[in-house]
């Protein structure tokens, strides 16, 4: 019998007996998981909510301010003076703060009346010989004065206080300057001891009873390149800010941030995030910002923490252009300009899948700056995971501080980006050729690997390329156009219980289509009714059916509108049910439907002939049903199938795989060939042929 030769790709050869064990160093299954959490899992409290405290220490720390935010600071002064009243000096930051600021004297929202006096009647008495609390704002007599000052980017030395500085001449000199800060002072009159405690009776630094202070406004200038009258470098020309790329930029170039220069910011780019920050969103509680953000940045803080922190209120990444300038992409999405495909870029792919049970959260709660719980942190309501919510069971969620966000809606739709990237259906680590270089541009790529890993894919880690310098790898996640929107039933009020439940109603499925396809069950669903919904599907054998809830439905593998079983038994009955839930965990009732698989195995296709010298090769395409096994090859000299030789029986392939034999040696004459697909065992396809060679 003539030999066969089974054509192998030497490239294909040489790259998995050298490189594939070296790439797969880049990113396994295992780093996959912890890169991904590394990068998006549960950081540290932040220390932004001590930044409305008073201290009263010898070195107090240092604050950076930018947005609007609430600031206490360090006591530098305080004492009685020569009149018995109570002063002391609180420095706020070391960023300019613009007018329309207010007070809090501890957590007590203040205004001052014309003589500079605090208005609110828990910081003021009666003028009646007993000096009752007043019962009213504004009523009797003010005990506590407050002055504000601040510096200004033509001159660092802040206006001084005139009244300090009668108060104390000879100990509050003009050496004092506080170049560069912003600061108060605080004022209490004098009070007959035995109605002391009336007013003195606050929480402070220095722990007489007179209240901490802080203030609540916009801090620092930040240059914006949409502005036209701003001109980089002439920080006169800048102005204050909450869009939080242009917050990011400034603590990029701040001396006491980063330290970066100026011109390694890509500015275009940068103009381009922030009118995303910009658009309008309209939420349960009606329009605001799609992203703003206020900071107080501690000096002790690790400055790559702080930009973390910035970066986080506008679910931003930071990007590095060709020729080195860095911008911030933030979350939003766009269409992908790069796509990779198995066929041409993915060497290799790895997989994390989520099982049930897997996830130790089925949501996210953000804990955000609430000014109107007087700018103290407050945790969002939970952004429900529909992947792994069990309405059953006591949730979990996972909590992340994102203190420079200062709006509900803003922490949900965070929650919801952070949820869906860390807890999303499965995680992909492919492994690309040099054209993966393309995607450390880029944050969200096209890929088209199989019926799984195919769609949009948010890049989750660094794209690394391995020592070789030959192949790139990174961690993906799925995304789609709502990650970074609330749908219907998504955005829930702040946790407040008030006892009401709205009412949503989920339509049954139309328009689907169950067949049996390649050795498996498949179901072709319409388009999803709402952008956070998802399909589920699964299988069972009916005569397994008891009407048990222990019933043992096999679960299907769910590409978008498509699901597709395991390999399923010719000739038997199948019964499927179907459903879609939504973010909320709610969804549509499960349809049923009932199905009996044919008992036959699809041929292979594409059967080419290529005689040459002495020889002929064979080319055809195995079916893709997933009962293929290998086939069978025919010769015969005539075009009767009958009369043909089995020449190569049980030769093993993939599904769907394109695959050539070399039949040799041959004497001159025709030959026709057939191929015969089988399971390996009883079942075979009808024969594909004759096709016919001339060999010379």
């Amino acid at each position: 019998m003539a030999s066969v030769k089974k054509i192998v790709s030497l490239v294909a050869l040489a790259a998995l007996a050298v490189f594939v064990p070296q790439v797969a160093l880049i990113v396994g299954p295992k780093l996959l998981g912890a890169a991904i959490g590394a990068v998006f899992g549960p950081k540290n409290r932040s220390k932004m909510e001590a930044s409305k405290v008073n201290v009263k220490i010898p070195e107090p720390p240092r604050w950076l301010n930018c947005g609007r935010a609430r600031q206490g600071g360090g006591v530098l002064f305080a004492e009685f003076d020569g009149e018995g009243r109570w002063w002391y000096l609180v420095v706020h930051s070391d960023e300019i703060l613009h007018d329309g600021f207010s007070y809090f004297l501890d957590d007590e929202p203040v205004t001052l009346d014309g003589s500079g006096y605090v208005n609110e009647k828990e910081f003021r008495l009666k003028t009646n010989k007993a000096k009752d609390p007043a019962e009213t704002d504004g009523e009797g007599k003010g005990y506590i004065r407050i002055w504000t000052t601040t510096y200004s980017e033509t001159d660092p030395t802040p206006p001084r206080i005139s009244e300090l500085d009668a108060a104390f001449a000879s100990k509050w000199t003009s050496d004092h300057r506080l170049v560069g800060t912003t600061f108060s002072v605080v004022c209490m009159d004098a009070i007959e001891i035995e109605h002391r405690y009336k007013i003195y009776r606050w929480r402070g630094p220095i722990g007489l009873g007179e209240p901490a202070i802080s203030v609540v406004g916009d801090w620092a200038n930040a240059f914006d390149p949409r502005d036209e009258a701003q001109t980089l470098g002439d920080r006169t020309t800048y102005k204050p800010t909450r869009n939080p790329v242009l917050v990011w930029a400034w603590f990029r170039t701040h001396p006491f941030g980063r330290g970066k220069a100026e011109s390694s910011i890509d500015w275009g780019r940068i103009a381009e995030q922030a009118d995303i920050c910009d658009q309008d969103v309209v939420g349960i509680e009606g329009t605001q910002k799609r992203y703003e953000a206020g900071v107080a940045i501690v000096d002790e803080t690790r400055r790559v923490d702080a930009e973390q922190e910035i970066l986080a209120a506008c679910d931003g990444f930071i990007f590095f252009g060709e020729d080195g300038k860095a911008w911030v992409n933030v979350g939003h999405y766009t269409a992908p300009t790069i796509s990779l495909s198995r066929n041409r870029d993915i060497m290799a792919m790895s997989s994390i899948e989520a099982q049930d049970g897997e996830s130790e959260t089925q949501g996210v709660i953000v804990r955000y700056t609430d000014p109107a719980a007087n700018y103290t942190a407050q945790p969002s309501a939970a952004w429900i995971n529909p992947l792994y919510y069990d309405p059953f069971t006591t949730p979990k969620f996972l909590t992340i501080d994102v203190l420079p966000c200062q709006n509900h809606n803003q922490a949900m739709r965070i929650a919801k980006a952070v949820g869906q990237r860390a807890q999303p259906r499965h995680k992909i680590a492919p492994i690309a050729n040099l054209r993966g270089l393309q995607c450390r541009h880029e944050r969200i790529v096209a890929i088209d690997y199989d019926n799984t890993f195919a769609g949009d894919y948010e890049i989750a880690t660094p794209v690394e390329l391995d020592g070789a310098g030959i192949f790139t790898g990174f961690g993906a996640v799925p995304v789609n156009s709502s990650r970074w929107t609330l749908l219907p039933g998504e955005e829930q009020p702040k946790p407040v219980v008030d006892g009401s439940i709205g009412t949503v109603s989920f339509p049954a499925i139309s328009g689907e289509s169950v067949a049996y396809s390649d050795g498996a069950i498949r179901i072709d669903f319409p388009a999803l009714p709402r952008d956070d919904a998802t399909y589920v599907g699964e299988y069972i054998l009916t005569s397994e059916i008891t009407g048990s809830e222990n019933d043992p439905w096999v679960s299907m593998t769910v590409n978008v509108d498509t699901a597709v079983s395991g390999p399923v038994q010719g000739g038997a009955s199948y019964t499927v049910r179907y459903r879609y839930v939504v973010t909320s965990g709610r969804g549509s009732a499960y349809e049923y439907a009932t199905i009996t698989p044919e008992d036959t195995m699809p041929p292979a296709t594409n059967l080419t002939v290529d005689g040459g010298v002495g020889e002929a090769a064979v080319t055809w395409k195995n079916p893709n049903d997933l009962r293929f096994f290998s086939s069978d090859i025919y010769r015969g000299t005539t075009n009767v199938f009958g009369s043909a030789t089995l020449i190569a029986p049980g030769y093993a392939g993939g599904l769907g795989e394109l695959q050539t034999i070399t039949d040799t040696p041959l004497a001159p004459d025709t030959y026709y060939y057939w191929i015969v697909a089988t399971d390996g065992g009883s079942i075979e396809a009808t024969p594909t042929g004759p096709v016919s060679g001339t060999v010379t």
